[in-house]
């Protein structure tokens, strides 16, 4: 939603007010002084604005003569020959934008459906209840951690595409209460010295939130590997300030 906004207000400010004018002044045009070449730079970075955030619009290609049109007759106060009037522009662009994201998400939930199924067919592939899947690649012979322990690990994350959104380049320790729920159910299987990899649905993820460069409703898949377990214990706040740290994408508001 908040891309709607800009888009419109860099539409507003790089397409030429009037068009005849556009046509007159090119045959013309000249930089004659630093205001006629910060007028012209200024042109060229809101249209690539323009043309960038109509990019990332769901529905198009649009219609760029009528943009073009509208926003001509609207800069220039001509309201009277407008085909829609402006108290109604802002529902239409909502109402636009709220039903191409349904469309959106319905189809990123079917494709992580379709993924998920398809890959419990590997008979090396479990499912848990909740629908977790996990692969067991090395098993260890350590303590399992619980929910309210903390956990050092490393992993790496991929997209069903295989795309990587993230991964430890050393070793991460975090609460295991304080991440998405595939991480704390699917951690509490494993064994310190055990390496597994979690394929997680989306609503043990993330779900309809985009967190960093993991799209809406995104299956997540984790190769993990457990390397300590800190049980949990009532402490005294440390002297020293000091608090655990985890992968920001982890992170769970309260």
């Amino acid at each position: 939603m908040k891309k709607i906004g800009f888009f419109f207000l860099a539409a507003a400010l790089s397409i030429s007010s009037v068009e005849a004018k556009s046509k007159s002044a090119s045959k013309t045009a000249s930089l004659a002084t630093a205001n006629d070449s910060v007028s012209y730079a200024i042109g060229i970075e809101f249209a690539k604005s323009v043309h960038d955030n109509l990019a990332h619009l769901p529905g198009g290609p649009f219609n760029e003569a009528l943009l073009l049109e509208a926003f001509c007759k609207s800069f220039n106060n001509d309201t009277t020959s407008l085909l829609l009037k402006g108290d109604k522009t802002g529902d239409i662009i909502q109402t636009y934008l709220k039903n191409a994201q349904e469309v959106e998400a319905e189809k990123a939930k079917a494709k992580g459906k379709l993924f998920l199924e398809e890959n419990k067919k590997n008979p090396n592939v479990k499912v848990t209840p909740s629908g977790l899947q996990y692969e067991v690649l090395k098993e260890g012979n350590g303590i399992k951690p619980a929910p309210e322990d903390k956990v050092k690990v490393n992993y790496k994350g991929t997209l069903v595409d295989g795309t990587v959104f993230d991964s430890s380049k050393e070793p991460v320790a975090f609460e295991l209460n304080k991440v998405i729920p595939g991480w704390t159910e699917g951690l509490q299987l494993m064994k310190v010295g055990s390496k597994y990899k979690f394929y997680i649905p989306q609503e043990l993820g993330y779900g309809a939130r985009p967190a960093g460069s993991i799209p809406p409703y995104s299956v997540l898949i984790f190769e993990v590997e457990l390397l300590d377990v800190a049980k949990a214990q009532v402490q005294a706040p440390a002297s020293n300030g000091a608090k655990f740290q985890f992968p920001t994408y982890q992170r769970i508001e309260k």
